[in-house]
């Protein structure tokens, strides 16, 4: 071995001095994150009067469409929605809420949605195999967004982010 040779490696040692290898050397292309969780200021805390939000009947009917595209979404965008991708802005997860408490998290949970501009949502509510009888989350979600003014599209989600127990919400835009 030449001393040129040697000096190259010695220097090459020396650079990756402190390396440490890849514990896993996969990328899931698939894998989604939400941006950051959605903080609502106590300035904020008033929804504008005209982007407000309709109650949440206590009558939930038997069937609710498992999913719904405002008829001015371009089919180019419902598929996006459909197909998880686009970029999801934050994650309600409902597990184990009694109906109460899940209809005033979900009422919150868009209300600050809206406030901070978020567009794409995912609510996870399970998909009612612990519940006696039917399911009571899903049915009541799908509801509550069906009669949502601001609400433009919602759909069950791809099986990476929840399939049937959870759903995808796009949301107008206020600006």
């Amino acid at each position: 071995m030449s001393k040129n040779s040697k000096d190259d490696i010695d220097s090459f040692l020396q650079a990756i001095k402190g390396v440490r290898p890849l514990q896993q050397d996969r990328v899931n292309l698939f894998e989604q994150k939400p941006k950051s969780r959605l903080h609502i200021s106590k300035a904020d805390k008033g929804l504008n009067p005209q982007h407000s939000l309709q109650s949440i009947s206590d009558e939930i009917p038997e069937q609710t469409a498992d999913s719904w595209f405002h008829h001015g979404l371009q089919k180019k965008m419902q598929r996006k929605i459909r197909m998880g991708q686009l970029a999801i802005d934050d994650v309600l997860d409902l597990h184990g809420s009694r109906l109460q408490q899940a209809q005033r998290e979900l009422d919150q949970f868009v209300q600050q949605a809206l406030q901070q501009r978020a567009k794409m949502l995912l609510i996870i509510h399970g998909q009612g195999y612990r519940s006696q009888g039917t399911a009571v989350l899903r049915p009541m979600v799908q509801h509550w967004l069906s009669q949502q003014p601001m609400v433009l599209a919602y759909c069950p989600a791809q099986i990476r982010d929840g399939g049937i127990g959870a759903s995808y919400v796009y949301l107008k835009n206020l600006s």
